[in-house]
C-alpha cells in the first residue's frame, strides 16, 4: 500500500512538474512575442539598460522576462503645444495660445537621443526649446513689436533657432517640418488700442482714396470742358 502510494504520488510531482514547465515556457512565448506597428521603430531595454539597434514594423521575438521594448514614431507627427505666456520687453504679459508643430523623427537617431535625453526626446529638443526662444524673443521686442511690425518674422526665427539646437544638442536626430505659432492674446485695453487705430488707419485710407477719386472726376470734367 505504501508503495503504491508513493508511485502515485510520484506521477503526481511529475504530472505537476510538467504542467510547471509548459505554463513557463508558454509564458515565455507570451512574454516574448511582439508587434512593432506601422510608422514606428522598436527599442529594447535588457535589465535596464538600452540596446543597440532598432526593429522594424512588424512581429518580433524579444529575451523574455529580462528584455522589454518600446515603440518609438518616426512618422510625421503633428503637436498642439500649451498655452505659453511670455513677458514683452516694455513688460506687457502676452499669452500665444494653439503653437503646432509638425516634426519627424529620424530612425537612424533614435537610439543615440533616448541615450541622452530620454524616452521624451521631443520634448527636450523642440517643444522645450521653442518655448525658451520664444520667451527670448518676447523678452528683446516692444509689444508692438511682437504683435504687430515684426509678428511675421518670429515664425522663422524661432524655427532658425531651434534647428541650430537640435544640430548641436541632438545631431539632427529630429526635423522641424512646419511650425504655426498664431498671434498672441494680449491685454484688452492694448488689444482696444490697436483696434482704434485700425479703424482710423482705414478711415484715413477711404478718405485719401475719395480724394483720388473727386480730383479723377475734376479732371474729368475739365478735360470735357476744354473739348
Amino acid at each position: 500500500m505504501a508503495e503504491g502510494g508513493l508511485q502515485k504520488f510520484g506521477i503526481g510531482a511529475c504530472g505537476i512538474v510538467t504542467l510547471v514547465v509548459a505554463c513557463i515556457s508558454l509564458t515565455a512565448i507570451i512574454d516574448g512575442y511582439h508587434k512593432i506597428e506601422e510608422g514606428y521603430v522598436g527599442v529594447y531595454f535588457k535589465f535596464g539598460a538600452l540596446k543597440d539597434g532598432v526593429t522594424e514594423p512588424g512581429v518580433h521575438y524579444r529575451q523574455p522576462f529580462v528584455a522589454s521594448t518600446r515603440s518609438v514614431l518616426i512618422r510625421p507627427e503633428e503637436e498642439r503645444m500649451p498655452s505659453l505666456q511670455a513677458i514683452t520687453k516694455d513688460g506687457i504679459e502676452i499669452t500665444f495660445q494653439g503653437i503646432g508643430v509638425l516634426s519627424r523623427t529620424t530612425k537612424a537617431k533614435v537610439v543615440g537621443m533616448i541615450r541622452k535625453f530620454g524616452m521624451d526626446f521631443k520634448k527636450v529638443l523642440i517643444y522645450d526649446r521653442i518655448r525658451e526662444d520664444l520667451r527670448i524673443f518676447c523678452a528683446n521686442k516692444t509689444i508692438d513689436e511682437v504683435y504687430n511690425e515684426q509678428f511675421l518674422e518670429i515664425v522663422e526665427a524661432v524655427k532658425r533657432d531651434v534647428e541650430d539646437q537640435i544640430k548641436r544638442l541632438g545631431d539632427g536626430g529630429v526635423e522641424i517640418l512646419n511650425l504655426v505659432i498664431p498671434k498672441p492674446d494680449i491685454p484688452q485695453d492694448i488689444a482696444q488700442n490697436y483696434k482704434q487705430v485700425k479703424v482710423q488707419w482705414t478711415e484715413q485710407l477711404v478718405a485719401k482714396q475719395q480724394k483720388v477719386t473727386e480730383e479723377i472726376k475734376k479732371e474729368t470734367e475739365l478735360l470735357k470742358a476744354v473739348a
